[in-house]
């Protein structure tokens, strides 16, 4: 299964987008929003044996700066080891495993090599829409498992032994913006770390966050000198729940709940949970068709949580449902062909009827 979604800027706000695939799980609903699909209820995708690996495509364009800075390679590779190696209260808890592989020559996404790429340099083939930054290509197959698929470098069918493999993810740079891996960043430019980082939490199956400091957050202020590049506890807490280790249980807790208005649960409404002493919000989640929330992975201690609306369209608020759109496939009903799934304005074979969620009540701690 593959689909897509592009990156756009609002204001002086990046939006940081992906092209995302399908997922698998028993779980229905989750903190931190992993890319989801819908069979038989919505499910989360991941990387089989936890593990994958990446292949850089060198060539840069004279859009990408790096005179004093890190080069391209070690610049992406510092943003894969984030997402490995970044501790929970000085503890591991994820079990992944990226490797880089050999460097490629390809350009563009390439949904049935199985070869996952990063490429700064796409052919004339590749579009991107105003304002779009940078785009991740997911792919998965999906069914009752054990399910095969073929992956055109590979001899043969191909097995995926879990309810949903992703089996191919390309991140792709728009050659027309500037990117630096400079440890400061001109003003309108991008960072290529911070990007990158970001983009690889979609590869690795993690759609947007509604938490303003973290990763996976769908926008980025493209004026800061000093782009984010470390990983808040959501994206922590994200990226251990799809890959967890065997500690990872022991050691983070998990709030559960129901939001309702009128007695009935509410769909879509954004769940935070937020430190009753510092005032941080931590982790965050979203609620399922019946107002059902699970926020799984949160570090000991003591939290209010706070339920708010999503805005009715982009010009409302800051979060509306298509922002997280990866996320809200799972809900979208037996096919993928709908929305938020696709877009009916630029996909003809997209029907049926969009999910909608209540837009008008106040957030409230409870």
């Amino acid at each position: 299964m593959r689909r897509s979604r592009s990156l756009r800027v609002r204001g002086s706000l990046l939006f940081a987008a992906t092209i995302a695939s399908a997922a698998f799980c028993a779980l229905l609903l989750f903190a931190y929003n992993p890319e989801q699909d819908n069979v038989n209820g919505p499910v989360p995708a991941r990387w089989q044996g936890s593990a994958t690996t990446w292949s850089l495509n060198p060539s840069t364009g004279t859009n990408v700066h790096t005179n004093g800075g890190d080069t391209i390679s070690a610049a992406v590779t510092k943003g894969f080891d984030t997402w490995q190696q970044t501790l929970l209260n000085g503890q591991r808890i994820n079990n992944l495993t990226v490797t880089p592989g050999r460097t490629t020559i390809l350009t563009d996404p390439n949904s049935a090599d199985c070869v996952n790429i990063l490429s700064f340099v796409p052919s004339s083939a590749v579009s991107f829409p105003t304002g779009t930054i940078a785009f991740t290509d997911v792919v998965s197959a999906f069914g009752s498992p054990p399910t095969n698929y073929q992956c055109s470098t590979l001899p043969g069918l191909q097995t995926c032994s879990l309810p949903s493999c992703l089996i191919d993810a390309d991140i792709i740079f728009n050659p027309v913006e500037q990117f630096y891996t400079t440890a400061t960043t001109p003003p309108t430019a991008f960072d290529v770390q911070a990007v990158a980082t970001h983009e690889i939490g979609h590869m690795l199956g993690l759609d947007h966050s509604g938490i303003a400091h973290s990763m996976m957050y769908p926008f980025g202020d493209t004026t800061a000198a000093i782009q984010e590049r470390t990983l808040a506890v959501d994206d922590v807490a994200g990226i251990a729940f799809l890959y967890p280790s065997t500690s990872f249980s022991t050691l983070t807790g998990v709030i559960s709940g129901q939001v309702t208005l009128g007695g009935l649960g509410i769909f879509g409404s954004h769940v935070i949970a937020i430190d009753s002493a510092s005032g941080a919000a931590v982790i965050d989640g979203m609620t399922d068709l019946q107002g059902n929330y699970k926020l799984i992975g949160l570090p000991p201690g003591n939290y209010n949580v706070l339920a708010l609306p999503l805005a009715p369209d982009i010009n409302s608020g800051i979060f509306i449902l298509d922002d997280f759109a990866g996320w809200s496939c799972g809900y979208a009903g037996p096919s993928e062909n709908s929305p938020p799934c696709c877009d009916p304005a630029t996909n003809i074979s997209c029907t049926g009827t969009p999910l909608s969620n209540p837009t008008n009540y106040t957030g409230t701690f409870f």
